[in-house]
């Protein structure tokens, strides 16, 4: 239970700024500048907290980086919106708050939508992210079994008629 809650707690913390993204996609996509092809990209230094339920006692955790995002649409002249959102954590390192181990933090995530309008059929919508937290050993070594992995992977698709024919969810965490 524990490593549920910490790796849902370790979820949250990380990925809350999705919402923001995803807004800023829908604003991008509605407003009449989004009507021809544009695109967002801005880096921001970023700051974050989590727990390590790799290692016993779990691990608390604090850390600093950067936050790459590149946020795209379009709407093609057949009606056709694509709205693409790409984030890559950059520099990412974070520090143990009691055992003052370090950590280093690969991470990236892909948004896509497109569909129809005005009835947003057919749809199409793909959303992935993969995040590493690698707790790096007293010499720079590797200890097999430490590190927290995830990878989600879900996607969508309904049909120009409103029926889902695609609903596929993956997600892939682990100790390692």
């Amino acid at each position: 239970m524990q490593a549920t809650r910490g790796r849902s707690l370790l979820r949250s913390r990380v990925s809350g700024w999705r919402l923001w993204a995803f807004v800023l996609a829908y604003l991008l996509v509605f407003t009449p500048s989004a009507r021809a092809d544009t695109a967002v990209n801005t880096t921001a230094a970023f700051t974050f907290s989590g727990t390590n339920t790799c290692v016993i006692p779990a691990e608390d955790f604090a850390g600093t980086g950067g936050l790459h995002v590149i946020v795209s649409s379009s709407l093609s002249t057949d009606g056709m919106v694509h709205s693409h959102l790409k984030a890559n954590f950059q520099g990412m390192q974070a520090t143990a708050l009691i055992s003052g181990k370090k950590y280093q933090v690969p991470a990236s995530e892909t948004d896509s939508y497109e569909f129809d309008t005005p009835d947003f059929a057919p749809f199409h919508t793909t959303f992935e992210f993969m995040v590493q937290f690698i707790r790096v050993g007293e010499g720079g070594t590797y200890i097999f079994g430490d590190d927290f992995f995830e990878h989600f992977l879900a996607h969508a698709t309904i049909n120009a008629n409103g029926v889902v024919t695609v609903d596929d969810l993956t997600d892939d965490t682990r100790c390692q």
